[in-house]
């Protein structure tokens, strides 16, 4: 098979915009530019509607055929999006309308501080992650770069990007939504299937991307916070670099949050879930996190000595890749979830006190936090101390 010759001119064109988008250097990051506006995805169920996939993951699915009357105990664990078509043959207590409005309050009271104007007006927030929505509505108006990296360069949304996005400065979802957002997509290793290998030095390179580029933002746009929804071992190929790359941020004035508990700055935090229709807002309405309940019963589970600092992680929505006015419901997160959180809670911080450093934030978050607790069995299950974001501001000014 012969491959189709270009005319010299177009072609050159075309070797340009795969090295802007694929492999610039670190100075050629410039705060305003989308390399890339990559296609809105489909579920998989979309494109395999015959599949048998279950109901963990309903997502883009057409269940109007079925009678799900009796299957209260999966839906109420199961992922959906605003492109799940319902059947009239729900559980009586099953509201997937109401699931998923209740998941947009990011909790812990912020939308009362958001009312008072405490929203991360200005605070920039970068995020390293998966293939961006980059229009869609929760952070379209605020994105203030959008770069890929290697094979992100060629891929459609993900349902990660834009979740992690929206859940750290969403217009309506997230934690700071008047934070202004710097957004890399990259691979977290290479290979693919079996063959994928976790990798930390694209997210080293990353980091020290972000950093080159904060030297050239003007003061009310500077980049505060990088979110990383990722972690490592010492053993990882990249482990040294990409803590190398993290202390450099650090140095020049930039915290980084990842999913990392080797790092003491980091140690403190979880994920915490919540009751199905329960006020994201009130500490009776919080549970223990899906991915790590079982373990606080076994005795397995770290934080039982209250030393554990909580965000909300589980019953989120979050914006979808779907199109720029779709979201999804995850019934479970996952760290991933609970990282952008809180970056958006430092970027608050920042809004209040801007000459604040991450570890006098860390500080007010630790003496503000509230113990939680859960009954089951007749006995009691402390499991950490939720986050207080007023009481954490306020020590802070604001």
């Amino acid at each position: 098979m012969k491959h189709p010759k270009f005319p010299r001119p177009i072609l050159c064109l075309l070797l340009a915009l795969l090295t802007a988008c694929a492999s610039p250097s670190p100075e050629a990051l410039r705060a305003g530019s989308v390399c890339r506006r990559p296609e809105a995805a489909v579920s998989f169920r979309e494109t395999d509607p015959e599949a048998d996939h279950g109901l963990g993951d309903l997502r883009g699915a057409d269940l109007r055929d079925l009678d799900l009357t009796d299957r209260e105990d999966v839906l109420f664990s199961a992922d959906f999006d605003t492109r799940t078509r319902w059947p009239d043959a729900l559980p009586e207590d099953f509201d997937p309308e109401r699931l998923l409005e209740l998941g947009k309050d990011p909790g812990l009271g912020l939308r009362a501080l958001h009312e008072r104007g405490i929203t991360g007006k200005g605070v920039g927030v970068a995020i390293i992650d998966q293939t961006l929505l980059v229009e869609h509505r929760e952070y379209g108006d605020r994105l203030r770069l959008y770069q890929e990296y290697h094979t992100a360069a060629q891929d459609p949304a993900s349902t990660h990007g834009p979740a992690v996005a929206s859940i750290a400065l969403g217009e309506t979802v997230g934690a700071a939504p008047e934070a202004l957002l710097y957004f890399i997509a990259d691979d977290v290793g290479t290979g693919t299937g079996s063959s994928f290998v976790r990798d930390m030095t694209y997210y080293a390179e990353d980091v020290d991307r972000f950093t080159a580029l904060n030297e050239t933002l003007p003061e009310n746009e500077k980049i505060r916070v990088i979110s990383m929804s990722v972690g490592w071992m010492p053993d990882t190929p990249g482990a040294e670099e990409i803590e190398a790359a993290i202390q450099r941020a650090r140095a020049a004035g930039i915290a980084v949050v990842c999913v990392n508990s080797r790092d003491p700055l980091l140690e403190p935090w979880m994920g915490m879930g919540r009751a199905p229709y329960g006020d994201p807002s009130d500490l009776e309405d919080c549970r223990p996190g899906a991915f790590w309940e079982e373990s606080l019963y076994s005795g397995e589970y770290r934080g039982t000595d209250g030393s554990l600092l909580l965000v909300p992680m589980d019953r989120r929505t979050t914006a979808s890749p779907a199109g720029e006015a779709e979201y999804a419901f995850f019934a479970g997160g996952g760290m991933s979830w609970a990282a952008p959180y809180v970056a958006g809670l430092y970027a608050l911080a920042c809004q209040v006190k801007p000459e604040v450093t991450y570890e006098e934030f860390l500080s007010a978050a630790q003496a503000a936090a509230r113990p939680v607790s859960v009954r089951k069995g007749g006995t009691e299950y402390p499991y950490g101390r939720a986050v207080d974001p007023a009481a954490l501001l306020e020590a802070l000014g604001a």
